[in-house]
């Protein structure tokens, strides 16, 4: 395959600066103006979302040192809707981030030209403690671009729990958002090493899944991962999960393998059989990989055709 890195468009120095007249859009002209505007709907950008984190909690995993911030990615790669979630430090390991601290209002004022925000309650086998929750759906109700609450790392390993929640947590749970004034759609990750667990009764109590495939060279299986998730959860809305960066390997998804899942989740958007893509994430868009300046090449190419 020809391909040739992007040269980014948009360097920091320009983005703070352009950054002081808002995201409106309307004082920028040219590509800028493509970025700071908000997605019009039915096209496929509307679609499109980034997957965001503290800044630099990627650190213990790649050992790379990111400054950018999830508004910043958010803008980047000129995508209306986000994903925030949490990350906690370990201290054992001295991680060189810090988590968001509650209240998170001031947070969320810096992603009001989104479109659409959803924010995290569980993340990386990590849940929120029960004060938090409420601040999160409290939050919710006063920030309306807020559609939904996110279950990160939702899944387990061990065969004596295979949730973070048990069931009737998460009934719990479901009947809180369900009696709030505003309705929260329920979104979650699931792996394509989990379509094989014994998690129907879960899938139930979701609204959106998020399908991921950790390893690059699994992606050829896509196809088959996504009919398996549908069997799993009829009744999910599914949106594909899309890493820039092999975690395992500490390197750049191939950017081969990045076309395939960019062109295979444009296919499936076009046929009506997922309701949109995440770009993963803040914490490796700005440290040296290949991949990322691809994808926003190849967002800028398709973002605004129709669906």
């Amino acid at each position: 395959m020809d391909f040739q890195s992007a040269t980014p468009k948009f360097g920091r120095r320009q983005f703070m600066n352009t950054a002081g007249g808002g995201l409106s859009g309307l004082a920028l002209g040219g590509p800028a103006a493509a970025q700071g505007a908000l997605a019009k709907a039915g096209t496929v950008r509307d679609c499109f979302w980034v997957f965001c984190c503290p800044v630099n909690s990627d650190y213990p995993n790649i050992k790379r040192r990111s400054v950018m911030s999830p508004a910043e990615f958010a803008f980047y790669l000129a995508v209306p809707n986000i994903i925030m979630v949490q990350i906690i430090p370990s201290e054992e390991h001295n991680d060189p981030f810090t988590a968001w601290e509650p209240p998170f209002d001031q947070y969320a004022i810096g992603l009001r030209p989104l479109k659409r925000v959803v924010w995290s309650l569980i993340s990386s086998h990590y849940p929120r403690s029960k004060e938090e929750n409420p601040q999160i759906i409290d939050l919710a109700k006063h920030t309306p671009n807020i559609v939904g609450v996110f279950l990160d790392d939702f899944f387990t390993n061990r065969k004596d729990r295979v949730a973070i929640l048990s069931l009737e947590e998460l009934k719990a749970f479901r009947r809180d958002l369900n009696s709030s004034s505003n309705k929260l759609d329920i979104y979650m990750t699931v792996y394509t090493t989990q379509l094989e667990y014994p998690v129907r009764e879960y899938m139930e109590l979701m609204d959106v899944l998020t399908l991921w495939t950790w390893k690059p060279g699994d992606l050829v299986h896509l196809e088959e991962n996504l009919k398996k998730t549908r069997a799993l959860a009829p009744k999910c809305r599914i949106m594909l999960g899309c890493y820039v960066v092999d975690f395992t390997e500490k390197r750049s998804t191939p950017i081969d393998a990045m076309k395939y899942q960019c062109e295979t989740g444009l296919r499936w958007l076009r046929e009506g059989r997922i309701e949109g893509m995440i770009f993963l994430a803040n914490t490796v868009a700005d440290v040296g990989y290949e991949a990322v300046d691809w994808t926003r090449d190849w967002i800028e190419k398709v973002g605004d055709t129709k669906l």
